[in-house]
């Protein structure tokens, strides 16, 4: 059931669309009049709170490499003028949780300017599973992430087994495609059961290799990733930008060192105990909000695709579904290949709205290269072995094979275009080793920043909500910064919600209201 908006709630929003980018009313206007409430004769002899700890430079640094022209290349992006970019690698024990014994590498990635102080501290950037962080990073620099610099290097930490980490690989060419295509071309009439064989093997395979690391590529264990390069630098603590699974990261960091944050941005976020099949629902309607954003932005540019480019993509779709899919290619890839697309589109927005018509109205022409590229995009991208070991990590309280049946053919009615590829996705994980969610964050005695998108295809938009509410129960202060723009990360994508974070970095106090970037 759609419910209508509250009418003030409706005004709020139309003065925030004229101005371009305004602040909302505060979430709890409170929050910001205490702050300056008149200071008594009492409250002038007790003694202050200290306030967010500083972003300091690091006592001990690594051995950084220059690696500027080889990461932007690897990105498809050119350097902007001035910023350099440094490589570096550091130890970290394989289960400091458990007592496994072994290491690993965490690679990194330092993005200066020569307007970056050289005593200033780092800010801590992680996208988690989502895609590297070091593979984002270069996109950010060529926004408005480079503002940043002017202030403080930032450095990317990429997760266990993805991007400049230690690599993983563990599944079969065969098993690493069927996994992609949902086994659509296998005979057979139970595509649960025929996907679940597949990521049986795969799941055995992957275990096997990174035994006795089982259980040491959680969320939980990527925080103490940060623990350990925040020890590494003898730093007393870490300003974390995080996004989508990053923010789940850095939220699960609040969770088992609340004292040794300076700053804890969280963009996209999704709460640490989310089931799979509720994370599930929220990013297909994501993907859902952003198809139906894309086609409103197509058709009013004219766009490739004609009058009405929702169903010229569902078209697509069906006949992918259908085994007439573009260059031979299933559902799944297509999908993975659009959703890729609005998620983390290249570009500005109508850039990005163009290339995406062109390239879908391509294949319907019968010029299925373009798309067949789009496809291989999102593959290398999102679904490498490192990815599909970490998730499936994450991946907790997950349905079982019948529920999973039953979503194949219910989310579709909801979801037309994405829901029984994205209740058939449910069943990657179902073989892996159970985990359990970081614990929530207590006595969290900073400010948070929120961030949102409300057409994210990554992971939807309902965990902003969530995690405020999660905040609040550990005692933080935050505002949100809501985009209503398409793609997976507002402070990536929006420059309205670069000078919000800004101000937050440097003070390391929330601003007073909420604010609404317009797309």
């Amino acid at each position: 059931m759609i419910r209508q908006a509250p009418l003030a709630l409706i005004v709020v929003a139309v003065s925030a669309l004229v101005a371009g980018c305004a602040p909302l009313i505060g979430t709890d206007p409170r929050y910001a009049t205490e702050r300056d409430r008149h200071v008594s004769d009492t409250d002038a002899t007790t003694d202050e709170p200290a306030g967010p700890a500083p972003i300091v430079a690091p006592q001990t640094d690594l051995a950084w490499q220059e690696c500027t022209t080889q990461v932007f290349e690897d990105a498809g992006l050119s350097a902007p003028a001035g910023v350099r970019l440094d490589c570096a690698t550091y130890d970290a024990d394989l289960d400091p949780i458990a007592g496994a014994s072994g290491t690993l590498n965490i690679g990194v990635v330092r993005a200066r300017s020569p307007k970056t102080p050289a005593d200033a501290g780092p800010v801590v950037f992680t996208t988690g599973t989502d895609l590297p962080s070091s593979r984002q990073l270069p996109n950010w620099l060529t926004r408005a992430g480079a503002d940043i610099l002017e202030t403080n290097p930032i450095v990317a930490v990429d997760r266990r087994g993805m991007g400049r980490s230690s690599a993983v690989e563990c599944r079969d060419l065969f098993d690493r495609q069927e996994m992609r295509d949902q086994t659509q071309f296998e005979p057979g009439d139970d595509p649960v059961a025929k996907l679940g064989a597949i990521t049986m093997t795969a799941t055995t395979n992957c275990t096997d290799i990174i035994a006795p690391g089982d259980s040491a590529y959680d969320n939980a264990h990527a925080a103490e990733d940060l623990e350990r390069l925040r020890s590494l630098w003898d730093v007393p603590a870490l300003a974390l930008v995080g996004i989508g699974n990053g923010a789940q990261v850095a939220l699960a960091y609040a969770g088992s060192h609340p004292d040794k944050l300076a700053r804890l941005i969280l963009d996209s976020p999704l709460p640490l105990g989310i089931s799979s099949e509720a994370a599930a629902d929220q990013r297909v309607k994501g993907q859902q909000a952003a198809l139906d954003a894309f086609a409103a932005q197509c058709a009013a540019a004219n766009c490739a695709l004609g009058p009405d480019p929702k169903a010229a993509v569902t078209a697509l779709l069906d006949a992918a579904r259908n085994g007439r899919g573009p260059g031979g290619s299933s559902v799944a890839a297509l999908t993975t290949g659009i959703v890729t697309a609005l998620g983390f589109p290249e570009g500005d927005r109508v850039a990005a709205t163009n290339a995406l018509a062109e390239t879908l109205a391509a294949a319907r022409a019968g010029d299925v290269g373009p798309v067949l590229e789009l496809i291989n995009r999102g593959e290398a991208l999102r679904q490498s072995d490192g990815q599909f070991i970490n998730r499936c990590s994450d991946a907790l309280n997950r349905p079982t094979p019948n529920r999973v049946r039953e979503l194949v053919v219910a989310w579709p009615k909801v979801y037309p275009q994405f829901g029984a590829v994205g209740a058939l996705d449910l069943v990657k994980c179902l073989n892996w080793p159970s985990g359990k969610a970081p614990k929530d964050p207590e006595n969290l005695g900073i400010d948070v920043l929120l961030l949102g998108v409300q057409n994210d295809p990554i992971v939807g938009s309902d965990g902003v909500a969530a995690t405020a509410a999660t905040l609040i129960n550990a005692g933080a202060t935050s505002k949100r910064v809501m985009w209503q723009g398409i793609g997976h990360g507002a402070s990536i994508y929006s420059s309205c919600a670069m000078p919000v974070l800004l101000g937050y970095l440097e003070s390391g106090e929330a601003p007073a209201t909420d604010t609404y970037c317009p797309a």
